[in-house]
């Protein structure tokens, strides 16, 4: 997994590529680390155009955003999921959680 962080004002991009399995779990807090530290940001854009794949210890990652945005009234808006990341977020039920783009 490769990601990256950039916000502007009270916007901000998460960009997640490569493969988000149990084997990246440790990067995990490090995420929500640096999520937690943007306290300006309302707004949070998570693209997923580079992720190939996910298992359901990379899914919990975003159960873990979602339980934070809900505590500090941030939207989450993933987008660019595709191929068996979508499925797994769609049989996750992941839009019931978070905007689709």
């Amino acid at each position: 997994m490769q990601y990256a962080l950039k916000s502007n004002g009270n916007t901000a991009q998460l960009t997640i590529s490569g493969t988000l399995t149990f084997a990246q779990a440790p990067l995990f807090p490090k995420v929500l680390a640096e999520l937690e530290a943007a306290r300006d940001v309302t707004n949070l854009t998570i693209a997923l155009n580079g992720l190939n794949f996910i298992d359901s210890t990379g899914m919990s990652l975003f159960v873990h955003i979602y339980d934070a945005s809900q505590s500090r009234n941030l939207h989450v808006a993933i987008q660019g999921a595709v191929g068996p990341v979508a499925a797994a977020m769609e049989r996750a039920a992941f839009k019931t959680l978070f905007e689709f783009k």
